[in-house]
């Protein structure tokens, strides 16, 4: 898989890629006068800008009133450069970039991205901080693909990597059960029926990072967007710390603040995971009438050969 090619995405493309999410709202905040200030280039402020329609929203919110760790970002070259978004390499930590290598990709496969950024403390972050980072650039990402199903088809090493991630969390669960758990020792895996080398039990135990997890504070702005992430009427609370504890709670309230069961259903159908033979088998309903049934037409469109 390669980057997407060609000319950095302009105003044209940004504006259409939000238009893609139908909502007002991010448009609106495309244009706002504080994030240009802080994000001129047209695709990652377009990224930043798609934040506002899902779980990150407040993270949006906090970085134009100088609340994240983060002051500016661009396009450019990152101190790591494996990384898809991260400090400017020989700047300061709080001016971020774009990798340059994404430069082309539609913003709307770099917000979730962001949205780990956001957070991300610069400075030794371990197990427990990356599990849930990544947790929550998932579920960022499955929120956009709810909307618009062609972004999870884009044929660039992005699009592979967003996928990738969210099919992890995806296949969290306990066995013949519908709630979204992180620790889910007894389950079927995050990659069913693939290599056992690259499959952990579930989410909380891919290694995102190498040695002994360690606890690490937590900023203030998590417990929001995970509150958000859990939803229903039993929230999380104040969070702050990142530990083992965390990763619990978040299992024990599972995920339906950010993916309902039908729009879990409307991602797995978008990503693979199950396809319409399988809705008209567990449903009763004729193969013909599954996509108008489950209101899904627009996602097996996807995988119809021109």
């Amino acid at each position: 898989m390669h980057p997407a090619t060609g000319d950095p995405v302009d105003e044209v493309g940004a504006r259409s890629a939000l238009e893609r999410l139908d909502d007002d709202g991010v448009l609106i905040r495309f244009n706002d006068a504080q994030l240009i200030a802080r994000c001129l280039e047209p695709g990652p402020r377009a990224a930043l800008a798609a934040l506002s329609a899902t779980i990150a929203a407040p993270l949006l919110d906090a970085l134009v009133v100088d609340e994240t760790p983060v002051a500016t970002l661009s396009v450019g070259v990152p101190i790591s450069p494996g990384r898809i978004v991260g400090p400017v390499l020989d700047g300061e930590s709080k001016n971020r970039v774009v990798n340059e290598r994404y430069r082309s990709e539609d913003p709307l496969l770099v917000a979730p991205s962001l949205a780990h950024d956001l957070l991300w403390n610069t400075v030794g972050a371990g197990q427990f901080e990356e599990a849930t980072l990544h947790l929550i650039c998932a579920l960022v990402y499955l929120q956009l693909v709810m909307r618009e199903p062609a972004l999870a088809h884009h044929d660039t090493e992005l699009a592979r990597r967003q996928n990738s991630l969210a099919i992890s969390v995806l296949n969290s669960r306990a066995v013949g059960e519908s709630e979204l758990r992180v620790i889910a020792p007894d389950g079927s895996g995050t990659i069913p029926g693939g290599a056992p080398a690259m499959a952990t039990p579930d989410y909380w135990s891919i290694p995102f990072v190498g040695g002994p997890p360690a606890t690490s504070p937590a900023p203030p702005l998590l417990s929001v967007v995970l509150n958000r992430a859990v939803g229903g009427n039993e929230p999380l609370g104040v969070i702050d710390q990142y530990d083992n504890a965390l990763g619990e709670a978040i299992s024990s309230h599972g995920l339906r603040g950010a993916l309902s069961e039908y729009h879990q259903l409307r991602v797995a159908l978008t990503l693979g995971l199950i396809d319409e033979h399988d809705l008209a088998l567990h449903s009763g309903t004729p193969l013909k009438d599954v996509g108008a049934a489950f209101g899904v037409s627009d996602i097996l469109e996807l995988f119809v050969s021109p």
